[in-house]
């Protein structure tokens, strides 16, 4: 019986591991996240970006649903949100490397600040609240 359980533990890990909502999920949220970070945490390096990112979303990645954060899908979004004007970048040398480091513009600011107030609302309607309440 214990084999059987574990076959089915191992078909749920791979559907969860391929579900592209999971996916989604965290690839619209990092974006909020990213502007959180650089809000509060910057100027801030892009790797340090990644490795707060990976903090977010630990418990996926320790139970294998998630994969760690990849610079070649973090760089992208962070290029385009200074092409956004949302952020801001900035070579700087630390320990003889070279490092861009990233900050929040007030439009970055204004946008997070947008969403913040959006998320706090739309978590307030009954629908949420309902269920919230039914996942306890």
């Amino acid at each position: 019986m214990q084999d059987r359980d574990l076959t089915i533990q191992k078909n749920y890990v791979d559907i969860i591991t391929n579900n592209s909502i999971i996916k989604h999920y965290v690839k619209g949220m990092s974006r909020f996240l990213i502007l959180w970070i650089v809000k509060f945490k910057g100027p801030i390096h892009g790797y340090a970006i990644l490795k707060e990112l990976d903090a977010f979303f630990s418990i996926l990645i320790e139970e294998g649903s998630l994969k760690k954060s990849n610079p070649s899908n973090i760089y992208p979004i962070l290029n385009r949100m200074v092409d956004l004007g949302l952020i801001n970048s900035e070579l700087k040398y630390k320990n003889n490397k070279k490092l861009k480091y990233f900050s929040i513009t007030d439009d970055g600011t204004h946008v997070f600040e947008y969403m913040w107030s959006r998320f706090d609302i739309i978590h307030a309607n009954s629908q949420w609240e309902l269920l919230f309440e039914t996942m306890k």
